[in-house]
């Protein structure tokens, strides 16, 4: 474990040589031809990365009974494959050679290289290689196949831009996609699955452009069409021509899948960012899942999961409670800690606290915390922060203590994941747990420009955290760094919502019309109060009052009061001016929305309870009024009545 004195400085020194090799690393896009451009991205290896997910999900497709189109990349080699000479198998064949026979060649030249382990990048093939692609135009439909899958037999390269080698897809590549409008929607999906075959589906140009023609006959597909059109969605992370189509067509034949399958659909929703808006097809997802939770994968699990959080609304709160119930009860203890996770996160969306549950999943994750990911320590100090939740043992602050002292030894892992590092600060804030070291690290102009770039004028959580530093930690001698006044203006500017207004050309939520109409009749017995942001990291403005207590009635505020969207933290001094006084009160009056609520729960959410936490350190007083608690009252008498009988508990209105 790193020392805490000398945190700052290694993460420091880190930056710096990161960015140094960022600078050296620079990629170059180079023409294959004077005609002919290839289309890459930058740091591609031959061989990508297939997650455990996507390799899953296509186990599912290749063990089902449906017709899936899986390309067979099992090729017969020849017997006399392995003696052939070099300088023979890469010899040009004559000009006059047929196409069938360049292609004879080609598949050959494949099986020498995966006999000999040879790289299709020696110069040796460049020559033959070149008198291939001038042919590729002419192979039909099946040699085009089969030359992707003599590719297959191909040794790893160093990456997919060497020489040859990117002459070969390239151009198969551009070919394939000057098929696509004659091809049918098996040989679209079979010549699809071999690009994901050769690991280069994100790559290439024709999965993508496959998508789109089939993105226009989703309504129309048999199930397993349509399951494999998704699984591509999902590899690309990318939604085609319209993604409803794809919920509409699963509604009809969602019973005719199996739990895997609607694993892969749900997959390619949460990857695509889709949420499913149809609550009896949502409804069906939660029932299967329940009916076959005994049996299903933990990939599987997990990703129905996901497409649940992704897409539940209020009126699925009551079979979210359920399934969570059945988890608790049955499944719970066969489960690894990832799936814990995303359980433990399933009702985050919602608000939704299964405190049973959840105080297992923190067990234990602060019993196998060295099995855990930089991500994961986010995810869960996110579920702790916002569920707001207090077990009998403190487990929650026993795992946020764990926590903190694990992200000193992950040095590497903050590196490559700088925004997991600062938002895992954020949430560990909202519970009261910190290090000075690791916030001044967090707020270092250099750390934050490798952590979110350009985009610092919209990190909420940078946001925060500044505020945390400037109000909580005020009088504990906090020395660190903190944002500049232009950042923080910057972020008022761009994070900070508009104060609501009665003109009718804007749209407001319910929030802001009781926001309103209490600022309304508010000012009926109080005139000066007015709304304002006196903490600009929260979205929402509040009714801000400024009253003597001397002479019983309200005051305006100071003429010298900061304007709005200017990221300013609006103290007494600022609200009150040369008026300020101990017998002067300012009070902020809140809207709790069912957003700041734990559902089912008498707590608010661990954002909504730090602000009234620093509106106190301010000097403030406050009063919430919870959205239900207005929306019960029916006249306009009985509002006046309630506002009047909430705040006379604060002042002696």
């Amino acid at each position: 474990m790193y020392p805490r004195q000398l945190f700052r400085s290694i993460l420091t020194n880190n930056l710096h040589f990161y960015q140094c090799y960022q600078s050296t690393t620079t990629k170059l896009w180079k023409p294959l031809t004077t005609t002919r451009y290839l289309h890459l991205v930058p740091s591609n290896f031959a061989k990508i990365y297939m997650d455990r997910e996507n390799l899953h999900a296509h186990q599912v497709l290749e063990e089902s009974l449906k017709p899936y189109q899986i390309f067979a990349t099992d090729v017969r080699l020849h017997p006399d494959s392995k003696s052939i000479e070099l300088q023979e198998i890469v010899k040009c064949l004559p000009e006059n050679a047929s196409t069938s026979e360049v292609f004879a060649q080609f598949q050959r030249v494949c099986e020498y290289c995966h006999n000999t382990n040879s790289l299709i990048s020696n110069n040796a093939f460049t020559a033959f290689v070149q008198q291939f692609c001038d042919r590729i135009h002419l192979l039909s439909d099946e040699e085009l196949r089969g030359s992707l899958k003599a590719l297959t037999l191909l040794p790893q390269e160093e990456n997919v831009r060497v020489q040859n080698f990117v002459e070969l897809w390239n151009i198969l590549d551009i070919e394939c996609c000057r098929r696509i409008e004659k091809w049918s929607t098996d040989e679209l999906l079979l010549v699809c699955d071999a690009w994901y075959s050769l690991n280069l589906a994100r790559i290439c140009e024709y999965v993508w452009e496959a998508l789109r023609k089939l993105g226009r006959k989703v309504i129309k597909m048999q199930p397993s069409q349509l399951v494999q059109t998704m699984f591509f969605c999902n590899i690309m992370r990318r939604t085609v021509f319209d993604m409803f189509d794809f919920e509409v067509n699963l509604a009809k034949c969602a019973k005719d899948m199996t739990l895997g399958e609607l694993g892969v659909m749900s997959m390619g929703f949460f990857k695509t960012q889709t949420p499913i808006r149809n609550p009896e097809l949502i409804n069906y997802i939660y029932e299967r899942l329940m009916q076959e939770l005994d049996t299903v994968d933990e990939i599987t699990f997990v990703a129905i999961l996901k497409a649940l959080r992704y897409s539940s609304k209020l009126p699925q709160v009551d079979i979210m409670m359920k399934l969570l119930d059945k988890i608790s009860a049955e499944k719970f203890d066969d489960m690894n800690l990832l799936t814990s996770l995303h359980v433990a996160l399933l009702g985050c969306e919602l608000q939704c606290c299964h405190e049973e549950i959840v105080e297992k999943i923190l067990n234990k994750f602060h019993n196998e915390m060295s099995n855990t990911r930089l991500k994961d320590l986010e995810r869960i100090s996110l579920a702790v922060a916002l569920f707001n939740i207090k077990t009998p043992n403190k487990i929650e602050d026993l795992l946020c203590q764990k926590i903190l002292e694990s992200l000193k030894g992950r040095i590497d892992e903050i590196m490559k994941h700088p925004k997991c590092f600062t938002n895992c600060l954020h949430y560990l804030t909202l519970r009261g747990f910190y290090d000075k070291e690791m916030l001044s690290v967090a707020l270092d102009r250099r750390f934050l420009k490798h952590a979110v770039g350009s985009s610092l004028a919209i990190s909420r959580e940078i946001f925060n955290l500044d505020t945390f530093v400037k109000v909580n930690l005020a009088n504990d001698n906090y020395e660190g760094n903190q944002l500049a006044d232009k950042y923080r203006k910057t972020m008022g500017k761009m994070l900070t919502h508009y104060i609501p207004d009665n003109n009718p050309k804007y749209k407001l939520n319910a929030t802001d019309r009781i926001l309103l109409q209490m600022k309304e009749i508010t000012a009926g017995f109080l005139p000066h109060c007015q709304l304002k942001h006196i903490l600009p990291n929260y979205e929402r403005a509040d009714v801000v009052i400024c009253y003597d207590r001397v002479k019983r009635k309200s005051l305006p505020l100071s003429p010298t009061c900061p304007e709005d969207y200017n990221g300013i933290i609006l103290t007494r001094e600022q609200l009150l001016g040369d008026k300020l006084h101990e017998d002067i009160e300012t009070v902020a009056f809140i809207i709790a929305g069912w957003n700041n609520v734990i559902r089912g729960k008498n707590r608010h959410t661990g954002l909504f309870d730090m602000k009234l936490k620093q509106l106190e350190l301010l000097g403030h007083k406050s009063v919430v009024i919870y959205w239900h608690e207005w929306r019960e009252l029916e006249t306009r008498q009985d509002r006046i009545n309630f506002v009047k009988r909430r705040l006379s508990s604060v002042i002696n209105l």
